[in-house]
Formats: C-alpha cells, sequence, structure tokens
C-alpha cells in the first residue's frame, strides 16, 4: 500500500512538471477565454512575443499609428504591461513592437469606449513611463466595417529596434540622434510648398510602394529594402542629385522611416534644411479628402491585408 501511494505521489509529481512547462499559458480567465483563443506567450529573447486572437468584432473598426523615438532600459517589462492592459480592451487587434529605441503601433479598435481607453493606455495617463503621444498626436486613418480584414491578431513584442534601418556603424561612430530628424510640415503647408519650381522631393519607401503612387515631382530612391537606402542617399549627395545647401523634402508611408532618413540627410550627410510630411501619405490623404485637392497620383500601399481584399467598387484603400 505504501509503495503504490508513493507511486501516486511520484507521478503527481511529474504530471506537474509537464504541466507547469508546457510553453502555452492561458493569461485569461474563464470570461475572457470565452471571447479569444489562448494567448502564446515566448516571454525571452530579443524577438520575445505576446499574442491572442480577439473575437470577431461586430463593431466599427478604427485604424490607427503612431510611434515614438524614446530610451526605453527594460522593453520587457513595458511588452508585459501593455499586453496585461490591452488584453482588457475586447476587439482590438494589430502590432506593437518595443525596442531601447522606441515603440511602434499599428490597430485596428472598435470604435467607442475601447479606442478611447486605448488612447489613455498609451497617453500621459497610461501604463507606460512615458506618453507615447507628446510630441505628435496618432494616426487616424480609414474607420472601416468589421467584416473588412485587417489584423488577425493583437501581438505585442520586443526587438532590438522598432524600425530595422541597417544603418552602417564603424567603430567609434556615435549613433544618429532621432529627435534631430528636421521639421515636419503638416499636410496643408507640405501642399503648399510642394507647388513650389525645382523642389528636391524623394519617396523614401521602396520600389513596389513607389509603383502604386506617388506625389507629382517626387523621385523615388528605388530600394528594395529600407536597409538599402543609406548607399542611395550617399550616392545622390556625391553626384549632385541632392544639394545639401537647398531644402530636401521626405516622405513615406506613416512618418517613421523619415524620422531616420531626416536624421542620416541631417547628421551624417549634412543637409541644412529637412522637411518631411507629418503623418505621412495616410495623413496628407485624410487632409486632401476634406480639402477637396491633391498632389497625390495614385495608390497609397498597404501593410495590412485590406490590400489582399477584394473592394467593392468606390471604396478607398488606405493603410492605417
Amino acid at each position: 500500500m505504501a509503495s503504490l501511494r508513493s507511486a501516486l505521489v511520484i507521478q503527481a509529481l511529474l504530471l506537474f512538471v509537464v504541466v507547469n512547462s508546457f510553453p502555452v499559458r492561458p493569461y485569461l480567465s474563464a470570461k475572457k477565454r470565452s471571447a479569444t483563443t489562448l494567448c502564446l506567450s515566448t516571454t525571452s529573447g530579443s524577438s520575445a512575443v505576446r499574442s491572442y486572437r480577439p473575437s470577431t468584432p461586430t463593431d466599427s473598426l478604427q485604424l490607427l499609428s503612431f510611434y515614438r523615438f524614446v530610451p526605453i532600459s527594460n522593453p520587457e517589462a513595458i511588452r508585459d504591461a501593455l499586453f496585461e492592459e490591452l488584453l482588457l480592451l475586447p476587439g482590438v487587434r494589430g502590432t506593437v513592437y518595443v525596442a531601447s529605441e522606441g515603440i511602434n503601433a499599428q490597430f485596428a479598435v472598435p470604435v467607442g469606449d475601447q479606442l478611447q481607453s486605448l488612447l489613455r493606455t498609451f497617453g500621459k495617463e497610461g501604463c507606460l513611463s512615458f506618453d507615447a503621444f507628446e510630441h505628435s498626436p496618432p494616426n487616424m486613418g480609414d474607420i472601416v466595417d468589421s467584416n473588412v480584414s485587417t489584423f488577425d491578431r493583437l501581438i505585442v513584442r520586443t526587438r532590438d529596434y522598432i524600425l530595422r534601418d541597417g544603418i552602417p556603424l564603424e567603430d567609434g561612430d556615435v549613433p544618429l540622434d532621432w529627435s534631430d530628424a528636421g521639421t515636419e510640415l503638416n499636410a496643408e503647408d507640405w501642399h503648399e510648398q510642394l507647388q513650389q519650381k525645382n523642389i528636391q522631393l524623394f519617396d523614401c519607401r521602396n520600389d513596389y510602394e513607389s509603383d502604386q503612387g506617388t506625389f507629382q515631382s517626387a523621385q523615388p530612391l528605388n530600394t528594395k529594402t529600407f536597409s538599402e537606402t543609406w548607399k542611395v542617399l550617399d550616392d545622390q549627395v556625391k553626384s549632385d542629385t541632392i544639394n545639401p545647401n537647398e531644402p530636401v523634402y521626405i516622405f513615406c508611408t506613416g512618418g517613421i522611416r523619415c524620422v531616420k532618413v531626416g536624421s542620416y540627410l541631417k547628421n551624417k550627410l549634412g543637409c541644412k534644411d529637412v522637411r518631411s510630411l507629418r503623418h505621412g501619405i495616410i495623413g496628407y490623404e485624410r487632409w486632401a479628402s476634406d480639402a477637396g485637392q491633391s498632389l497625390w497620383d495614385g495608390e497609397n500601399f498597404l501593410f495590412d491585408k485590406r490590400r489582399f481584399s477584394k473592394e467593392e467598387p468606390g471604396q478607398s484603400d488606405k493603410e492605417s
């Protein structure tokens, strides 16, 4: 009898060890799990992930994006805090990248209380040690029907960079200062200044994006990946395609790439006056729709699943 009792105790201990070693953990209460699948967690490494799949939304979704370059000493702690907060917002989906250089996020959020709660989460009264909107409000995109494909999951993950750039640094080089990236113009000022003659206007996106549409008179960099940008800019300054003594206008989809491009142009290549489009093409399209005028030709390339969806005639197709 004693031997049987000992054997049962050993089996119970082994079962406990196996269950608690399993890599998939339910982070939600039973009530919350009724609206989601189990959360997946990989909590170590430079690309650690917290994610879950929300229930199918029934309300309209507000698309929005934002970023902030700010030093973060413990990205893993920020990742975990954000994940736990965002789990409390039913139906929220999108991707958040957290790195030592800052935070970058794209969301599709049910319109109403969840949207306001999400903005509070990332604002000055939220769970972060900084206000993500201190220097710029979120870039509000379209409001779309719940059946429009956007993001499958909510994903919060740590990375080495919020925007991997591939900028070559040699021994002794000081990393570029992302806070010194030139002047941001609002959409109206951008529109007015682009009508000047012989301006230096550069499309900082990749070739497959520029091929879909761009600003009138813009020069594409014709890159395949963002990391090719720096050699192209070096060559254009050397060949006098870019005159560092004249204003240089740059734009991208939502603005984040222009932070790094602007800093490189100013601090590495000596351009004295760099001007970028605040909130990128997304912000300009929003302004142009209200203003009834536009200097944009073509479409804006999307990075969420809507670009794979068949659309009804007349439906707009913009990135969030």
